[in-house]
C-alpha cells in the first residue's frame, strides 16, 4: 500500500531558504565587523603617514636634515598611499555591511498576527526576512500571504520599527487584501505608520499577486519585550496620562472649549475637572524572563464647576483609569490591570490609583 504523503505548505519551502540564510549568517557579519574594525587602524596608519612627512618638512625649513632625498619620498608617496588604503577599508566595510542579508522577522511576525485578523480566509500568512525566490504553486485552498521585513528592526523601549512589504498570491476568484482593512487593524492595535502604504496588484499567468509596500511601521507586541527596566521618565508618562484619561471621562454636556491644559508634574485640568498627581511610586519584579511594573500615583481631582457633585467627580476617574488598560507605554510595557487603593485620608478629592504594566525582558 503507498504511503501517503503530506504537500509541502509554502511556509516549509520559506523556512528551508531561511535555514540556508540562517547557516551563511555567522560568517558574513563576522567579516562584516572584522573589516568595519580594521577601519580604525587604517586611518591611525594615514595620520602617522602625515605626521612622518610633515616632521620631515619642518626639518627641511630649518635647512638641516638628518634624511635622504629617498626617504622623503617615501613619506611623501606613503602618505598617498595610507590615505587610499583607509578610504579603500572604508569602502569595503559598507560593502559588506548593506550586502549582509537580513534575518530579522520579529516585526514581520506581529504584522501576520495584524494581517490574520484581516483576512482569516488566507491558506497561510507567513511572516519571513526573505522575498521568495518562487510564487506558490497551490493556491486552490486560499489566498497565501507572504509578510517579507526589508531589513533589521531598530528597538527602542519595546516599539519596533522598520519597512515591509505584504504579497498575497491569490486566485483570481478570491477576495484580495486591501490596505484599508490593514491600517485599521494596525490602528486598532495602537501601531504608528509613518507614511501611508502604496497598494498595487499584478496579474500573473494563472494567478494574482496584492502587493501592501508598508514604508516605515512602528508596533509592539501584546507583550512587548523591553531590554531595560524603566527610568523615572519613563513612569512619568503613565502618571501624566492617567490624569488625562480621568479628566477626559468627565460627564460634560458642552464641548471643552478651552481644551486640556497639562501641568510640567503631569497633572491635568479642562474647564469642569482637574487632576494632580501628589506623589507617586513605582517598584519593578521580574519572574524569569517576564517583568512587571507597579506604578502607584496618589491624585486630587475635583471639580471646577461650582456645585457639581465630587461623587460626579470620583465617578469620572474611576471610569478614566480603566480606559487606560492595553495602552502601551515605550519603556515600560503594557497595561495589564489598573486598581484603586485606599489613602489615609477622609478628603473625597483624593484618590489612589494603582497601575500595573508587563512586559519580557528577552
Amino acid at each position: 500500500m503507498a504511503t501517503k504523503t503530506t504537500p509541502k505548505t509554502f511556509a516549509a519551502t520559506i523556512a528551508s531558504e531561511e535555514a540556508e540564510v540562517a547557516k551563511n549568517l555567522p560568517t558574513l557579519e563576522e567579516a562584516a565587523a572584522e573589516a568595519h574594525a580594521l577601519i580604525e587602524e587604517r586611518k591611525e596608519q594615514a595620520e602617522e603617514a602625515e605626521g612622518r612627512l610633515n616632521a620631515y618638512r619642518r626639518k627641511l625649513g630649518t635647512g638641516s636634515v638628518d634624511f635622504t632625498p629617498a626617504e622623503y619620498a617615501e613619506a611623501f608617496h606613503g602618505v598617498e598611499y595610507a590615505r587610499l588604503l583607509a578610504e579603500g577599508q572604508e569602502r569595503t566595510a559598507k560593502r559588506l555591511r548593506e550586502s549582509l542579508p537580513n534575518g530579522d522577522k520579529r516585526l514581520a511576525a506581529l504584522v501576520a498576527e495584524a494581517v490574520e485578523r484581516v483576512m482569516p480566509y488566507a491558506a497561510e500568512v507567513i511572516p519571513t526576512f526573505l522575498r521568495p525566490a518562487e510564487a506558490p504553486e497551490n493556491l486552490a485552498a486560499g489566498p497565501i500571504v507572504v509578510i517579507t521585513q526589508d531589513g533589521k528592526a531598530t528597538e527602542k523601549g519595546g516599539i519596533l520599527t522598520a519597512g515591509l512589504t505584504i504579497r498575497s498570491f491569490r486566485l483570481p476568484h478570491f477576495q484580495q487584501i486591501d490596505k484599508r482593512d490593514v491600517v485599521r487593524e494596525f490602528d486598532a492595535r495602537g501601531w504608528n505608520l509613518r507614511f501611508e502604504p502604496v497598494q498595487t496588484t499584478d496579474r500573473q499567468d494563472g494567478f494574482v499577486v496584492d502587493v501592501i509596500r508598508v514604508q516605515q511601521l512602528s508596533a509592539y507586541a501584546s507583550v512587548p519585550v523591553i531590554t531595560k527596566d524603566p527610568t523615572e521618565r519613563d513612569v512619568n508618562a503613565v502618571i501624566g496620562t492617567l490624569s488625562i484619561e480621568m479628566v477626559r471621562a468627565f460627564p460634560v454636556q458642552r464641548e471643552m472649549a478651552g481644551g486640556l491644559t497639562v501641568s510640567p508634574g503631569g497633572g491635568v485640568s479642562a474647564p469642569d475637572m482637574s487632576a494632580r498627581p501628589e506623589s507617586k511610586r513605582f517598584k519593578v519584579k521580574k519572574d524569569g524572563n517576564t517583568r512587571t511594573v507597579t506604578v502607584e500615583a496618589e491624585y486630587k481631582v475635583q471639580s471646577n464647576t461650582p456645585n457639581f457633585p465630587i461623587e460626579a467627580v470620583r465617578a469620572a476617574a474611576g471610569k478614566g483609569t480603566q480606559a487606560m488598560v492595553d495602552k502601551f507605554f515605550r519603556g515600560v510595557g503594557v497595561v495589564e490591570k489598573v486598581s484603586h487603593f485606599d489613602m489615609q485620608t477622609d478628603n473625597p478629592q483624593n484618590v489612589g490609583v494603582r497601575v500595573v504594566l508587563t512586559s519580557k525582558t528577552a
